[in-house]
């Protein structure tokens, strides 16, 4: 009988030199989780091996194993294989990455393909849930507490404590298995869910100050200044989820949130769907990429008044050629 193989595994069992394992800048949890899974199990099985990130590890991720293993990204070492999970490529690194060979890991549709070994299923609901079966294939007996922990944690996140619509029973048997195997669900939510600083509270304050909504109601979106940050005490990492505000409103079916960062001279604009739009395409129209539900992209622009002329054109486009909202176009 044929036995399949996976090649990344073979090309891991293979490797005897340097291995990096690098999450995308700005990391959530389906990345660092992902890539600290992959980290702590390799190295169970004799790897020398490096878990990386361009950024420093947000607060609420702060509860991940072994997070304080994560090394800052550049370094000058030239990896005999460089590995990038959750991201449509070694560009959404943020950072240069010397490596002989390269793979892949994700479930985005799109993006760069470096050969055999990568492992992409875009019908995954999370890169998490790619590599449980990856290890699970390799050796199921590795996967001990701390693995499932950091696998748990990218699987619910990336499928909003399972409320997405990328929900299916097989992410419950993953879940499970996973919570079988060690993970805790009340922490890991409590973790990410509900330890937010009263300076991230002002922070949610201004920016709901921004709050608009747009086309009758059909979009809304958010704006995040540089300074609020600065005004706040808060960080570029407690952006994170705020573009689900102007998601909660109702009838809402395009939302975006729109953060300046000036240290890359780009706006960068995360951008999500009810379910009727899909936001990738948006995405796309500006350079960027993701999902249909959940998408993003880096736009320059002089000023936010510049850039969010430039989003909004975009989300017109599409929302307007979506079957059910055309009839609604302005003249």
């Amino acid at each position: 009988m044929k036995v399949e193989t996976i090649p990344l595994i073979e090309l891991l069992k293979e490797e005897k030199g340097s291995i990096l394992i690098a999450s995308h800048e700005s990391p959530d949890a389906d990345t660092l989780g992902s890539a600290l899974a992959l980290y702590l199990f390799l190295k169970k099985k004799g790897k020398r091996v490096s878990v990386g990130c361009k950024d420093k590890v947000p607060h609420f991720l702060d509860f991940l194993p072994h997070v304080e293993e994560v090394i800052k990204l550049p370094t000058q070492e030239v990896y005999d294989l460089a590995i990038v999970v959750d991201s449509s490529g070694f560009h959404r690194i943020g950072a240069e990455v010397k490596a002989i060979k390269r793979a892949r890991i994700d479930h985005h549709i799109g993006g760069e393909f470096y050969g055999e070994w990568d492992y992409i299923d875009y019908s995954e609901p999370a890169t998490a849930s790619i590599v449980y079966k990856l290890l699970k294939s390799w050796d199921k007996d590795c996967i001990d507490q701390e693995i499932a922990q950091c696998l748990y944690s990218g699987l619910a996140t990336d499928t909003g404590f399972f409320r997405y619509s990328n929900t299916t029973a097989e992410v419950f048997e993953i879940a499970k298995e996973l919570v079988q195997l060690g993970a805790d669900p009340y922490k890991t939510y409590v973790m990410f869910s509900e330890r937010e600083s009263l300076n991230k509270m002002k922070l949610i304050s201004k920016v709901l100050e921004t709050l608009t909504c747009y086309e009758d109601g059909l979009v809304a979106g958010v704006i995040i200044l540089d300074r609020f940050f600065r005004e706040t005490g808060t960080e570029y990492s407690d952006s994170e989820g705020l573009v689900n505000y102007p998601k909660s409103i109702e009838g809402v079916e395009v939302a975006f949130a729109l953060i300046e960062k000036p240290d890359e001279g780009v706006f960068k604009v995360s951008l999500r769907s009810k379910g009727k739009v899909d936001v990738a395409k948006i995405a796309e129209r500006l350079g960027g990429g993701g999902h249909k539900y959940a998408s993003g992209c880096k736009i320059k622009a002089q000023d936010y008044q510049s850039a969010l002329e430039m989003v909004l054109s975009a989300i017109k486009e599409e929302l307007y050629s979506t079957p059910g909202l055309e009839r609604t176009a302005k003249v």
